[in-house]
């Protein structure tokens, strides 16, 4: 007898944001308006935010939305995303993904603090 889990949406995409927070590049996730008005609104936190999931009969795809670091490979580490959820839905739940669609929705720069400390470091060496 063979059996069969279902997982909610909610469970891929929390899947799928620990694997995309695991990659180098990734500096976090871009939520759309409905992340942003759970977390004003309604003092929530989304834990699937910048994520999407679609089924189908026998597909599931999911959309990831990403902020990157400056200065990486885009490309990259939007490759590595896509191993890393497939992976980790394969690792966890047992899902095969038909697709892994990235949306860089950003980039992050270095911030003020970031940049003034690594001018003092250049100038003391």
């Amino acid at each position: 007898m063979s059996e069969k889990y279902v997982f909610s949406d909610e469970v891929v995409a929390v899947c799928a944001v620990n694997a995309t927070l695991k990659t180098e590049g990734v500096y976090g996730m871009a939520g759309g308006a409905l992340d942003a008005v759970s977390r004003n609104l309604l003092r929530r936190e989304n834990a699937a935010m910048g994520t999407r999931v679609s089924r189908s009969d026998d597909e599931t795809a999911v959309d990831v939305s990403v902020i990157v670091d400056y200065g990486c490979n885009i490309p990259s580490v939007a490759w590595d995303i896509q191993e890393n959820v497939r992976n980790e839905l394969k690792d966890m739940i047992e899902i095969d993904v038909s697709a892994v669609n990235i949306h860089v929705q950003g980039v992050q720069m270095k911030d003020d603090a970031d940049r003034a400390s690594g001018v003092q470091e250049d100038t003391l060496k």
